[in-house]
């Protein structure tokens, strides 16, 4: 075939020819940096391992923190609900009383009845007692100014 492309012949050695580099320096040049990756992905994977340990960490405490707020948010609600409970009733008695202020009588009213306290004075009534009691004296000391009246039948 002799379209197909040849290999190119090795060159001659010449008068000034170069010496092929030492082969184990290049294997020693690998090695190492197949060593210094082994000991980056070490590292990488103990930092790894570490984030994963905290993100654990982090994970449960977010866990802890939501079971506390969720038990506080329902105590909160509890409370709430009680409060409202005790606001309605207050405002119930505040309505009764308010009933109850209504019916009673106005300053107007007693400066009215004052009026007619005065106006009657009570206090020189008298009662049925002390009306007998006065007539039956009255009586008595007519019957004994009068002379005795011979005119009645004994």
């Amino acid at each position: 075939m002799p379209d197909e492309p040849t290999a190119p012949e090795p060159a001659k050695p010449g008068f000034f020819t170069q010496k092929a580099p030492p082969p184990q320096p290049i294997a020693n040049e690998v090695t190492e940096q197949v060593n210094m990756m082994a000991a980056r992905m070490r590292v990488g994977e103990e930092r790894y391992s570490e984030l994963r340990k905290k993100s654990l960490v982090v994970e449960q405490n977010m866990l802890s923190n939501n079971k506390k707020a969720m038990t506080e948010v329902k105590s909160l609600q509890t409370d709430i609900s009680e409060l409202r409970r005790t606001i309605t009733a207050i405002e119930d008695k505040i309505i009764t009383i308010i009933k109850e202020l209504r019916l009673t009588a106005r300053k107007e009213d007693i400066d009215i009845m004052k009026k007619y306290l005065d106006l009657w004075d009570p206090v020189k009534f008298v009662t049925n007692e002390q009306v007998e009691k006065i007539v039956d004296e009255k009586l008595g000391k007519k019957e004994a100014e009068k002379p005795p009246s011979y005119d009645s039948p004994t």
